[in-house]
């Protein structure tokens, strides 16, 4: 299987937002409307990984601040699983970040998500606190030190 890597700071090209957008929505369903929220972001980051040139793999987020980035959406598709996609994704991401000068690196998660959240604890990330979203449901925010 053939795995590469792209990285944007701006919008991809359609193709790939079209196939970001369709494989959120299989992986965590709801409309799937993150473009327009990352487009209003001053500082995006997309790290993208494709297998045979379709988007297997994805990873988005934006700066809070000079020190602090907010890594959002992520995801791997579910045939391209256990294949140490998420975890190069992360690895890039934070590379990316050292690069660019942010100090620490701020997700969430839910305990549904639990692949995520033992690779965010497994890679550094400290349980900060729990939060309750505006639908009601229980986030777990991580950060760590970059």
């Amino acid at each position: 299987m053939d795995i590469r890597y792209q990285t944007f700071t701006s919008e991809p090209p359609k193709t790939l937002t079209e196939e970001i957008t369709a494989l959120h929505r299989e992986i965590f369903g709801g409309p799937g409307h993150w473009l327009e929220k990352l487009n209003r972001q001053e500082h995006a980051l997309i790290h993208l990984a494709l297998v045979n040139g379709h988007v297997a793999g994805y990873k988005i987020g934006y700066g809070l601040d000079g020190a602090k980035f907010y890594s959002w959406l992520g995801g791997v598709r579910p045939d391209c699983r256990k294949l140490g996609i998420a975890s190069e994704l992360m690895r890039r991401q934070h590379e990316d970040l050292n690069t660019m000068g942010y100090e620490t690196v701020r997700t969430k998660t839910m305990n549904k998500w639990r692949g995520m959240l033992l690779l965010n604890i497994q890679t550094g990330f400290d349980v900060l606190k729990t939060e309750v979203d505006p639908r009601g449901q229980l986030k777990i925010v991580l950060e760590k030190k970059l």
